[in-house]
């Protein structure tokens, strides 16, 4: 099974966006493997952020989440929401590490946070559907991804959660709390470079708040990101900042940003060096 997906990846990476750019790097700036990856990774959370693409995108009728229970559907108010069927790369570096499973699972946490975000709530019938898979498998899948605190928005389910973080703020969570990297995959169904993107932006948020910026919206149209993820990412820093293990995690987090934004070199009379 890990060949048949191994090679399913090989031969799919290279006709996604994202492999096309780092070829490119590659032979047009001569850069190595690693200093392309790190200019890709760099790009989506400077460029991008939570900006909508269009690849691998489709559009879905669903229930609003104003809709009242107790009413057949049909007599109920609905939404069109965009959700991301397929990511590309990020999809396939899932389904080659983790399977199928973990890569239906990670969808099922990325479209149903979609639909929320824009209005709708998506029913266990309506993932199914888009999956191509049973009520019963998608029952399953949820309870797995709920045992590991993982918040998922359906109809019939949203109203009884309460209060809970989102993957991306529970992947800043394990993070906080010391798992390594390879602990969080396996937990969270992401792959790496997501993981380190989400941490990253989190660590970005802490060099705003560093130079005096606190405000949620300011913080979120900085990091072209949701209010509703800002906020959590705030609440996620009060809860840990006074913590045993925050200075570890800190000094981590500068570690990589560093790694990511490079400081320039300056000569001897204090000028940038060129």
């Amino acid at each position: 099974m890990y060949t048949t997906y191994s090679s399913l990846y090989d031969r799919s990476l290279e006709k996604t966006p994202e492999q096309i750019f780092v070829n490119s790097l590659r032979k047009e700036f001569e850069l190595s493997p690693a200093e392309s990856q790190g200019v890709l990774e760099l790009a989506k959370s400077c460029l991008f952020g939570e900006l909508p693409k269009t690849l691998g995108k489709m559009k879905y009728l669903c229930a609003s989440k104003k809709a009242k229970h107790g009413k057949p559907l049909s007599e109920q108010e609905m939404v069109r929401v965009v959700i991301t069927l397929d990511d590309g790369i990020e999809d396939l570096d899932v389904l080659r590490i983790q399977g199928l499973t973990a890569l239906r699972q990670l969808k099922i946490m990325r479209i149903t946070d979609e639909a929320f975000i824009q209005g709708g709530l998506l029913t266990q019938e309506d993932l199914g559907r888009i999956l191509q898979v049973t009520s019963r498998t998608i029952r399953s899948d949820i309870q797995a991804l709920v045992t590991d605190g993982i918040r998922i928005h359906t109809r019939g389910y949203d109203h009884d959660i309460g209060r809970s973080l989102s993957h991306k703020s529970v992947i800043v969570d394990l993070f906080l709390s010391g798992y390594t990297y390879d602990e969080i995959i396996r937990r969270s169904r992401h792959s790496a470079h997501s993981i380190k993107r989400y941490v990253n932006t989190f660590g970005r948020m802490l060099l705003l708040i560093s130079h005096g910026i606190t405000d949620n919206k300011e913080i979120s149209r900085l990091l072209v990101q949701s209010e509703r993820l800002t906020k959590e990412y705030l609440e996620l820093y009060e809860k840990y900042k006074k913590g045993d293990h925050w200075p570890e995690a800190y000094q981590e987090l500068l570690e990589q940003l560093k790694a990511l934004y490079p400081s320039k070199k300056k000569d001897r009379g204090g000028k940038d060096a060129n």
